[in-house]
């Protein structure tokens, strides 16, 4: 028999869509945002997951900024893993994502001391 066009089919196949979108918005949200998991997902997959997304985003801004990672040496992961944290990757791409990362770690570091050159003044 072929399909009629009723109206609660319809309306369950708009509501399947709407429950669909918000699934994905969220596991989209826990890969590169920080989000929840949401029901129905293996939570340490989509925490494998978005650990790799954060390391590939690293690599891109380390071929970006190769001047951060020689100035922050070891430290230069775990500051891009807080930087990261919560934070999805800017419009622009990697090159706005090692913009962003320079200018977070500008505010982390607060008001300028000194002549600016690496050296105290008194």
């Amino acid at each position: 028999m072929p399909y009629a066009g009723g109206g609660s089919d319809r309306g369950s196949a708009d509501a399947a869509r709407e429950s669909l979108r918000a699934s994905q918005a969220a596991l989209l949200a826990a890969l590169v945002a920080g989000g929840g998991v949401p029901d129905g997902f293996d939570r340490e997959r989509v925490r494998i997951q978005a650990h790799s997304l954060v390391a590939k985003r690293r690599g891109l801004v380390a071929r970006r900024r190769p001047d951060l990672v020689m100035s922050l040496g070891p430290d230069f992961a775990g500051k891009f893993a807080a930087y990261a944290a919560g934070r999805p990757k800017p419009a622009g791409g990697s090159q706005a994502d090692a913009r962003s990362f320079a200018e977070w770690l500008g505010a982390q570091e607060g008001p300028s001391q000194g002549d600016g050159h690496g050296a105290s003044t008194p």
